[in-house]
């Protein structure tokens, strides 16, 4: 299974084609993206790289909302240096979603809340209000980044497998991989998927990080009928750390750093061979995926 590239015959009708800059592509600030984050385990830098991506967007012009889909141990907030008064519990108890959004760095946050076990362990009647209420947001942005929990229950499973996008992260550790693939199964199996695209986290230099996807492709081409496509990969960098502690994003902090440069890499690489067919309507398709979850019953329980 190789890398994939762009196909111009395969590009939406009156698509654009994107200029390039060295070997990276120009992004599309107006298109529509839902773009998931996840990557199995916990600790891999998922969602340092989602809250970056999702400035790294909004800085080229797209109205970004960034969704903190980790609903029990939710971080968002402090990589974003921000203390949201409400939050995604709140608005499942009836406060209005708008009243929950915080603007930061140019993007919008849908907070949840961290150490919550009610969001953590929330029944499917609590999981179809909150996608009812996010719904409501759908006409206000062009872009979502959702950074996924750990793990692979129905939380996770069901807003990764909503998306039009889903965006892998793994690092050269072994259980990092083992995780990795483990997630990518449950997506294949329960929601589906059959493109993920891969980014290669705290990487030395890009020959471990191609290392790293060629590991993680091995497995997968060995028991699933799954594409994986390499996205440019992140290298150690001592400036996330930094940036994270200060509360703002690394492309912000640091926009010439390389860590910086790799996230922006990312954005460029994802709008470059992301299916156009995947993308077109890419934030209505993805509220009609949640909620077509629902069972007539719990769509009953609603009214």
């Amino acid at each position: 299974m190789s890398i994939t590239t762009i196909n111009p015959s395969k590009r939406a009708a009156g698509a654009s084609t994107p200029s390039r800059g060295g070997d990276l592509v120009a992004l599309y600030p107006r298109r529509e993206r839902v773009i998931a984050v996840t990557g199995g385990k916990g600790g891999v830098g998922k969602s340092t790289i989602a809250v970056n991506l999702a400035v790294a967007y909004a800085d080229r012009g797209a109205k970004t909302l960034a969704v903190d889909a980790d609903f029990g141990m939710a971080d968002l907030n402090l990589l974003l240096g921000v203390a949201p008064q409400k939050n995604l519990l709140d608005v499942i108890g009836g406060t209005r979603i708008e009243d929950a959004l915080v603007s930061c760095h140019g993007i919008s946050l849908l907070p949840a809340a961290n150490g919550s076990y009610s969001l953590e362990s929330m029944s499917d009647k609590m999981r179809h209000r909150a996608f009812h209420a996010i719904e409501s947001l759908s006409a206000d942005f062009d872009t979502l980044i959702i950074d996924v929990a750990a793990g692979i229950g129905a939380n996770q499973t069901e807003f990764a497998g909503a998306a039009a996008d889903v965006v892998v992260i793994v690092t050269p550790e072994a259980l990092s991989l083992a995780d990795a693939y483990a997630c990518l199964k449950v997506l294949f199996l329960r929601q589906g998927l059959r493109r993920a695209y891969v980014v290669p986290n705290r990487v030395r230099n890009k020959q471990e990080g191609e290392e790293v996807f060629s590991r993680l492709q091995s497995l997968v081409s060995r028991f699933l009928d799954l594409e994986l496509v390499c996205l440019p990969s992140v290298p150690i960098d001592a400036r996330f750390n930094s940036a994270a502690a200060a509360g703002i994003p690394v492309v912000k902090a640091y926009p010439d750093s390389s860590a910086a440069r790799a996230i922006r890499g990312i954005a460029r690489k994802l709008d470059a061979v992301a299916v156009p067919d995947s993308r077109a309507q890419a934030t209505g398709s993805f509220w009609r995926e949640l909620l077509a979850m629902e069972s007539p019953e719990q769509r009953k329980a609603q009214k």
